[in-house]
């Protein structure tokens, strides 16, 4: 009753993977500490960070309201 068991393509297995190289802790080490260097050169101290302005200062959007500024303005 070979009409009852369908047709079906099995595909041979995938080849077995190669062996992992051993980590070089080294090379890694090194690699981590350039990515670190980089990101610290990006950094900016807090004299550059710029501030939108003081919270005693009036502007003619905040008048009508009457209120403190916020971040919507």
């Amino acid at each position: 009753m070979s009409f009852l068991k369908p047709k079906v393509y099995v595909p041979p297995p995938p080849p077995v993977p190669e062996e992992p190289a051993q980590a070089d802790y080294e090379k890694a080490a090194a690699m981590a500490g350039e990515a670190e260097a980089q990101e610290r050169k990006k950094r900016r101290g807090r004299g550059s960070t710029i501030v939108a302005g003081s919270l005693g200062e009036t502007s003619t959007s905040m008048s009508g309201t009457g209120g403190t500024p916020t971040l919507l303005g």
